[in-house]
């Protein structure tokens, strides 16, 4: 049947059959009613016939195009992740039109959104929300935004080779994608956002340029935002900044509640001296690192030689350059915006020395790009494979989360470096220069939202290889973790490609392996074998005495029988991961505990016990959850008809939660609700074959 809509409204009460389009034809009801123009509900895709209507909606996911005049007498509604798209000379006129949250608009007219009696929508009402995405797709013609273009859209495409012009102001919450053309600013403000958890879903994720091609750009200055999450620190504390536009400068830092402070006279002053009050004056708040720097002020610990690399610039109208890190202390809750011309295309870090300190060859690079990166994409060159994100916990504390060939550690932990962001890295030889080249193959284009982040997006990596994640815990939260892992092409030694150094922050406790000289926050081992027996030096630092806890917080994918044992030289214990995950321990005092602790790592054959085949799969999501959301916990492989015992313990090794999980075809596929407090806590799982498997689950 042709949908006719109705041309005019009689004045007298008529039968009249409303309509709608659906999958299984037309459904008519009858009811007596003035008669006026008909409803059109679009249920599939289709293009809109021109005409007269009263209210024209259409369905989520579903997608309409406009074809002549469409006028309606009532409202025109795009639902959530709905779509039209209006060629040119064709128009949408009358009442009102409203897009409802991510509803999708494709432009074709040049003078875009400009008022009722020119562009595209010509109502009297026009209401774009502040979460359109709209599309300007003209072949012939370069298009404007238009007078009436709405302030904020969740995303702005262009896809015109003759380009697209803003006739106002425009900020972007998720993404600008270039698809085909440039977007000209012609002076006016564009602002890439980065929301407060005021803003539904959207917290510490910024919006982010997506240039299809090297030769599609933003002609004009960005204003590019970064807002500091008071997640892990709601104060004051250091956070380490990149730019992602070229032509900002140490000033863009200011905010209303911060002003940057440089000082050179900082530099001048014997490295031992800076910090004694009175001595540098203003203090400053926002430092380069040099790595050059480093040994000038005398010997001392890896951390005393490690911060002489830190430098005030000489003015607040320095420039933040591409690729080099600012790290400043500011307050949480802050938005940071800097302003310039977007980065796009290849950007090269130049060389970066290493001297001959044990303590040389660090950098503090940054991510140019207005979007994130995947470190794992980057060309490295003479460079340690690992990097390490600060994670303000204080005032002057820190910890620094590390990433290397697959393996995180802490809630950052991840191969993505935020826009915005500058993070640790190391040369790999004394002597010899390294570099690091960006590319756009290695940016994240698609927008990203996350609630928990502390300045980026973490995620996690699933694991196949023998893995153990044994973390510090005291009183008032404290944690820090540290991974050991198997695999081949490792070695019980110094690996560029598979290990992590620890740095230390400044934060109350810290545990670390011990190689050497070398302190490893992630160390990569070589793979198991069935005569594996091998032990590992433990560090665990605590700041005073008192209780604490080791938690193995996850244990990945060794055979059943394998033992990871944890050795207390001062107590004589040695405790079986695999069986208990968390020992409790009384430290005698501050950092006592630098050669107590070992991890043995002993093969089923070695202990007397027959070897099996490997464990299977472990899953546990939503992670992090909260108390009353459900947990679904899957276990590939395991046998219909078997039951697996499933226990969650808190932080100090009480058991909190116990079931018994029951095994379909395909293994166990459950959810459960646990209504337990925000914390930290370990679920291990008991299966057929006696092999136990722990996952860290994290409740907010």
């Amino acid at each position: 049947m042709k949908l006719t809509p109705t041309s005019s409204a009689p004045r007298c009460p008529v039968w009249q059959r409303s309509f709608v389009a659906g999958l299984a034809g037309l459904l008519f009801s009858s009811a007596p009613v003035l008669a006026q123009p008909a409803d059109l509900i679009l249920t599939v895709d289709r293009p809109i016939p021109s005409g007269t209507y009263h209210n024209i909606e259409i369905l989520p996911g579903i997608n309409g195009s406009v074809s002549g005049t469409v006028t309606v007498t009532g409202t025109f509604q795009l639902d959530s992740a709905a779509g039209v798209s209006i060629p040119d000379a064709s128009y949408i006129t009358g009442h009102a039109f409203r897009m409802m949250n991510d509803a999708k608009l494709t432009i074709g007219h040049v003078l875009g959104i400009c008022g009722t009696t020119c562009g595209p929508i010509q109502t009297t009402f026009m209401d774009f929300g502040t979460k359109a995405r709209i599309s300007f797709n003209n072949a012939t013609t370069a298009q404007h935004t238009g007078t009436r273009f709405p302030d904020e859209v969740s995303e702005l495409v262009i896809n015109n080779s003759f380009g697209v012009t803003l006739s106002r102001a425009l900020r972007v919450r998720e993404r600008l994608h270039l698809r085909n053309g440039n977007l000209i600013t012609d002076g006016h403000k564009l602002t890439l956002l980065s929301r407060t958890p005021d803003i539904a879903r959207v917290t510490a994720a910024s919006a982010l340029i997506f240039n299809q091609s090297t030769n599609v750009n933003v002609i004009g200055n960005v204003t590019a935002q970064r807002w500091i999450n008071p997640r892990y620190n709601p104060g004051m504390g250091y956070r380490h900044f990149s730019s992602s536009v070229s032509g900002s400068t140490i000033a863009d830092l200011a905010t209303p509640g911060f002003q940057p402070v440089v000082n050179p006279q900082y530099n001048a002053v014997p490295y031992s001296q800076r910090f004694i009050t009175g001595n540098v004056v203003p203090y400053p708040n926002s430092y380069v690192y040099d790595e050059a720097q480093v040994g000038t002020g005398g010997p001392g610990t890896f951390d005393y030689v490690f911060t002489q690399g830190y430098q005030s610039p000489a003015a607040l109208t320095d420039p933040l350059n591409m690729t080099k890190g600012i790290t400043v202390r500011i307050q949480a809750n802050q938005t940071v915006d800097f302003v310039g011309q977007a980065n796009n295309g290849p950007i090269n870090t130049g060389p970066l020395t290493r001297g001959a300190l044990n303590e040389s060859g660090w950098h503090l690079v940054g991510n140019p790009y207005p979007s994130k990166v995947d470190w794992t994409l980057l060309t490295r060159t003479g460079m340690f494979n690992s990097f390490y994100k600060n994670r303000s916990t204080g005032v002057t504390s820190g910890i620094y989360d590390a990433y290397v060939n697959g393996v995180g550690t802490g809630p950052s932990g991840s191969e993505y470096i935020a826009a915005n962001q500058a993070v640790f890295t190391r040369v790999a030889v004394a002597g010899v220069a390294g570099s690091i080249q960006f590319q756009n193959s290695a940016r994240i284009i698609e927008f990203r939202d996350d609630p928990t982040a502390p300045f980026f997006r973490g995620t996690s990596t699933a694991q196949a290889r023998p893995l153990v994640r044994l973390a510090v815990e005291g009183a008032g939260n404290l944690h820090d973790e540290a991974v050991v892992y198997f695999e081949q092409g490792a070695t019980t030694g110094l690996d560029t490609d598979h290990d992590a150094f620890y740095i230390s922050g400044g934060y109350p406790v810290g545990i670390y392996s011990q190689v050497g000289v070398e302190s490893l926050a992630i160390n990569g081992l070589p793979t198991l074998t069935t005569t594996t027996d091998y032990t590992l030096p433990l560090v665990v630092n605590s700041p005073a005495a008192g209780t604490f806890s080791l938690n193995a917080q996850e244990l990945l994918n060794f055979p059943a029988g394998f033992q990871v044992l944890l050795q207390d030289a001062v107590t004589g214990v040695t405790r079986d991961l695999t069986v208990n995950p968390i020992y409790s321990f009384t430290a005698t005092g501050n950092n006592a505990n630098n050669t107590r602790f070992s991890v043995r790592f002993r093969a089923a054959s070695m202990t007397g016990l027959s070897e099996t085949a490997p464990t299977p799969g472990f899953e546990v999501y939503p992670n992090p959850l909260k108390s009353s959301d459900r947990l679904n916990i899957v276990l590939a492989g395991v046998e219909a008809g078997k039951n697996v015992p499933a226990v969650i313990y808190s932080q100090v090794g009480q058991q909190v939660w116990n079931a018994m999980l029951p095994a379909e075809l395909g293994g166990v596929r459950t959810d459960v609700t646990t209504q337990l407090p925000r914390g930290v806590y370990t679920l291990q799982v008991t299966l057929p074959t006696g092999a136990k498997q722990s996952r860290r689950v994290i409740i907010n």
